[in-house]
């Protein structure tokens, strides 16, 4: 177990030091004592009385031994990783999901008397945030395919679902905090699957046929009744489909048979957000790097307009109704620094600024939003640094720090999330994102500061690999293989992540006995 924990290795040094300290406090006649098969083993105390896991623990007692291959250490019936062992103390870490608490030694001669004791007090397990697996698999080959595969299969269970294998997008429904969308960006992708947690199913409800199998991103409008769909078709000409707009179903659902129309004609789109206090359109284009604003409203005037206009009364239809998908409906704002690199918009909660992720050049910008014009103004480059990542070493492309001074690789999706350390600040959010090729989900912080938060662990001996399918504490032992999509729950503090390499939907939360 000591080698799947690559980062315990420097505690575990430093804990070394320690308890070689302490020994030469206890009783030096006993040290060397092994264990008395004629005694029973005993347990006076432990130190600390609670903490979470891997916190150093301390048991004390009689007749443990000398020999830590022979003493067994379970607590709240997971086992633990020793130490060291002299008769009267075991020093080991509390292992993962010791939520009872109990505290159970058990020694051995090596043959066949064995001896086991229980403290009389439960040690207080504090739960702490995991990295855990909601469903899907990865084989040695790579070869599972999806279920399900098409809207044809129904719902599958969590259990059977697979897949989960090319780079997407996540989105909880503002209307059915239960359902989140995940919204698939070429391969040979079944289109746009809802995940459904309150029956622990999956299932396709848009089919990939929406003139490209490259959908970007999902959002919604104001009131949730429409879905906004961003789709990269790489045609030429500024007629080419780029963002459609999908009504609910009578019963809330979306499926094929949603009245869809397309809201904005142009190449090669990256993905399209709602602004979340104004409603205005937000979308753009690798073609050039240029974002553009629609405004939404004038969409639905124009639906208006034409649900009162009679086609029998011999009035032509009036002119302002033609074209609107295209120069007329949506105006440019500005272009990037990097023309044709792919990348997103992620728009502050409070609207007053937005993050545009450059995916493939590996750095963020911040474009500040114009209240009185409603409108974002050019941005400016927060974190990272524009380079080829493919370029770079692994350890040079990882590196957290402020600004420029940290460097990712390949940011995909990110989430603003609430952090309550901030109550009261002007900003009170950070931004989780997932940095793809650093195996990671970091964030970044309203000050500018890049740190990680969950993956890169384990780096160890079994493989030496900054990569894996591990679940289990965020820093010391979680793992990813090339994350791209994340969203969050903010009623469960949870994280939901597509991690695409991998092939599974991951979670980051609260540990419990299922995880």
């Amino acid at each position: 177990m000591l080698i799947q924990h690559g980062h315990l290795m420097g505690v575990l040094l430093v804990f070394l030091t320690l308890l070689i300290a302490a020994c030469s406090d206890d009783d030096n006649a006993t040290d060397y004592e092994p264990f008395d098969v004629s005694k029973e083993v005993v347990i006076t105390d432990f130190l600390p009385k609670s903490g979470g896991v891997y916190q150093r623990l301390v048991i004390k007692g009689e007749n443990f031994g000398n020999d830590k291959e022979k003493v067994a250490v379970t607590i709240g019936g997971q086992p633990a990783v020793i130490v060291n062992v002299i008769p009267n103390t075991i020093y080991c870490f509390v292992p993962e999901k010791a939520f009872s608490g109990e505290i159970v030694v058990t020694v051995t001669d090596g043959n066949t008397v064995t001896k086991t004791a229980e403290a009389k007090e439960r040690f207080q397990y504090e739960r702490k945030m995991v990295l855990s697996t909601v469903m899907g698999i990865r084989n040695a080959f790579g070869d599972d395919g999806w279920r399900p595969s098409s809207i044809s299969e129904g719902a599958v269970p969590f259990s059977r679902a697979i897949g989960f294998s090319c780079d997407g997008f996540l989105k909880f429904d503002p209307l059915y905090p239960d359902r989140m969308y995940i919204a698939y960006d070429g391969g040979d992708n079944p289109g746009i699957q809802l995940v459904d947690f309150t029956n622990k199913t999956v299932q396709v409800i848009l089919s990939n046929n929406w003139g490209t199998s490259r959908v970007r991103s999902i959002d919604f409008t104001l009131d949730g009744q429409y879905m906004i769909v961003a789709v990269d078709n790489d045609a030429q000409g500024d007629t080419t489909p780029s963002v459609y707009i999908l009504k609910r179903n009578y019963d809330g659902s979306f499926t094929n048979s949603s009245t869809r129309a397309m809201l904005a004609a142009y190449k090669q789109c990256n993905g399209a957000a709602i602004h979340p206090i104004n409603g205005e359109l937000y979308f753009n284009s690798y073609e050039n790097g240029q974002v553009f604003r629609l405004d939404i409203q004038k969409y639905f005037d124009l639906q208006e307009a034409k649900s009162q206009w009679d086609p029998q009364s011999g009035d032509p239809e009036p002119e302002e109704w033609t074209g609107y998908r295209n120069d007329g409906a949506f105006e440019e704002l500005f272009r990037i620094q990097d023309p044709q690199y792919e990348f997103q918009i992620d728009i502050h909660p409070s609207g007053k600024y937005a993050y545009i992720v450059v995916i493939n050049r590996s750095y963020i910008l911040r474009t500040d939003y114009d209240e009185v014009n409603h409108t974002f103004m050019t941005p400016y480059v927060v974190a990272g640094k524009n380079y080829d990542h493919n370029s770079y070493t692994l350890q040079d492309k990882w590196r957290d720090g402020v600004g420029t001074d940290a460097n990712l690789a390949r940011p995909y999706q990110g989430v603003f999330v609430k952090n309550p350390d901030y109550a009261g600040n002007e900003d009170e959010y950070d931004f989780y994102f997932c940095d793809n090729q650093n195996h990671c989900v970091r964030y970044l912080t309203p000050d500018g500061v890049v740190r990680t938060y969950c993956g890169r662990g384990a780096a160890s001996i079994v493989d030496n690999n900054y990569w894996g399918t591990e679940d289990g504490d965020l820093r010391e032992v979680a793992r990813f293989r090339d994350p791209t999509g994340i969203t969050y729950d903010e009623k469960t503090n949870t994280f939901y992540i597509l991690d695409t390499v991998g092939n599974k939907i991951r979670k980051i939360s609260m540990e419990t006995e299922d995880d």
